[in-house]
């Protein structure tokens, strides 16, 4: 499995100065060290893992998502990936969510919506110089909380995100309009 952190390292627990220095940048932290000792524990288990690459964790209020390198779910059946969230969730106890990692930060943030619809993304640029990006969710099928999806997103991509849900309302209005009867 590739690793940001040396393998030697998590396996006796000591950093090297280029290791030791990804965990001063604030890159990882205690939580991403102790995914990743798991991960190479559980690959003696699920071979398919030496597949895979590791990105990030973040642990929100009701998940911990686990975001593993682009195009490396391909090699892991759903047996594995089932059995990997059935791992992590006994030694967190918490609810695990595993997303690839993608260059596109739209197809990212549908991967961590999901089975949530993206309805649109835009880019904000505010008076102060920042930029900040808003999705709209179709509400119907959101199944995350919008701290969570905006925590992952900040952590992960570094990006500001602003998250709103689909309005119906215009369409309700428009068929009781039209359901009036014209007064003569």
């Amino acid at each position: 499995m590739e690793l940001p952190i040396c393998t030697f390292d998590l396996k006796s627990g000591i950093l090297c100065p280029r290791c030791e220095e990804k965990i001063l940048r604030g890159l990882y932290d205690d939580l991403d060290i102790k995914i990743m000792k798991l991960l190479i524990d559980l690959e003696k288990e699920l071979p398919k893992l030496a597949k895979t690459g590791y990105v990030k964790t973040v642990d929100s209020a009701d998940t911990v998502y686990i975001i593993l390198k682009e195009d490396t779910l391909k090699y892991i059946d759903q047996d594995t990936v089932y059995a990997l969230k059935k791992k992590f969730r006994e030694k967190l106890a918490k609810k695990i969510k595993i997303i690839e990692d993608d260059k596109n930060l739209s197809r990212f943030i549908e991967k961590l919506v999901a089975p949530a619809r993206i309805i649109t993304i835009n880019k904000i640029w505010l008076p102060d110089g920042s930029e900040e990006m808003r999705v709209i969710l179709d509400r119907m099928r959101n199944l995350q909380t919008t701290s969570s999806v905006i925590e992952v997103v900040k952590k992960v991509k570094h990006v500001n995100l602003r998250i709103d849900f689909e309005k119906t309302g215009w369409l309700e209005r428009k068929v009781k309009i039209s359901e009036k009867k014209p007064t003569t």
